[in-house]
């Protein structure tokens, strides 16, 4: 009995690891072939929900500015602030910002489909206050034509642990991208064509950014994340903010997988199909893997796991690339298994703001 539950342990934890390292072989041998792509410029609207971003709106406003021809775009700034934001906002005078402030906070996703309600332009493009292009704003919606209905960025940020992560993650956006879409996009750049979705068909959630992408891809469109538009995001500092930040976005996140797994399984599309069932996994199921091949692992043999957790600690202390793996992958499984718990109490979309 004790042999079957070390067996079985192990067995869970090694499949824990490998399923998600062939599914990264798999899709970073992938290439994006998209050979139809807009000329010039076109016209965007650009929105930048704010709440409380007095000390980083004139860095953003600016940032926007200097990555995309300013006779191209209207700037729409939805406010949901108590602090100064909108005073700042107005001080700088540009003739292409505009303006629209809510009554009270109500969410993200409230203040996003308002931009997009008052976007002049088809092509939209939302951006967190807090995040920043370091690309040309063109390399990304050039894309924006044809069979692509949505484009998002790859990212970096100001956090080791963070960066870890990324580094994982980007590629397989990029591979899925490749494959058809990724049902996964970034709040520091989604961009998305009005004539393929329009607000009215978002619903209030959390993950409008992943929504949207995924709501793209239903429709037969593709949902792509792009190499060569990077941008730059502030993970927040204090170890207790940093959780929370995880817990939210993985929770939203867990909440649409569930959302829309039935209108994929019912989709005709194999390939996005393909996509986000692995996602699902990723998210939903492969976290509880790990747990469960420990506790069995335990069960059997204590000395033994212990052991090989020691293994573990002597190889991540040892290896610069057992490190780097361990720490861009094992926190954030338990990060997962966290936001699915916090997921339980329902949509939350209106948090409370962590520092930056």
């Amino acid at each position: 009995m004790l042999l079957d539950l070390i067996f079985i342990g192990l067995l869970l934890i090694v499949f824990h690891f490998v399923e998600p390292v062939y599914y990264f072989k798999y899709v970073s041998g992938k290439r994006l072939d998209i050979s139809r792509t807009l000329a010039d410029p076109p016209h965007v609207s650009i929105i930048v929900p704010t709440y409380n971003e007095g000390d980083k709106i004139v860095d953003k406003i600016k940032n926007i500015l200097e990555s995309y021809p300013k006779d191209y775009m209207e700037i729409l700034v939805v406010d949901a602030s108590n602090d100064n934001t909108v005073d700042i906002v107005k001080s700088l005078n540009i003739p292409q910002l505009r303006i629209i402030k809510e009554e009270k906070r109500r969410g993200k996703i409230f203040a996003v489909k308002e931009g997009i309600k008052m976007s002049k332009y088809n092509i939209v493009i939302i951006t967190d206050a807090d995040a920043f292009w370091k690309s040309n704003l063109f390399n990304a919606v050039k894309y924006l034509t044809g069979s692509v209905g949505a484009v998002s960025c790859i990212k970096t940020a100001n956090n080791d642990l963070e960066n870890a992560y990324r580094s994982f993650y980007n590629l397989i956006r990029l591979g899925e991208s490749a494959i058809f879409s990724s049902p996964i996009f970034h709040g520091e750049m989604t961009a998305f064509r009005k004539d393929v979705l329009n607000e009215n068909e978002i619903p209030n959630v959390g993950a409008d950014d992943s929504t949207i992408a995924t709501l793209v891809s239903l429709k037969g469109y593709r949902a792509i994340c792009v190499d060569n538009m990077l941008a730059y995001e502030l993970a927040p500092k204090d170890l207790k903010d940093y959780i929370s930040w995880k817990m939210r976005r993985g929770s939203h996140l867990i909440r649409l997988f569930l959302r829309f797994i039935r209108p994929v399984m019912r989709s005709n599309n194999k390939k996005f199909k393909e996509v986000f069932l692995e996602e699902f996994y990723l998210h939903l199921i492969n976290p509880w893997i790990l747990v469960l091949g420990i506790v069995l692992l335990f069960l059997g043999n204590f000395i033994l796991a212990l052991g090989l957790i020691g293994l573990a600690l002597i190889a991540y202390l040892v290896s610069k690339r057992v490190r780097n793996y361990i720490r861009a992958w094992i926190p954030n499984q338990f990060f997962l298994i966290l936001a699915q718990i916090f997921s339980l109490k329902g949509e939350v979309l209106a948090w409370k703001k962590e520092k930056k």
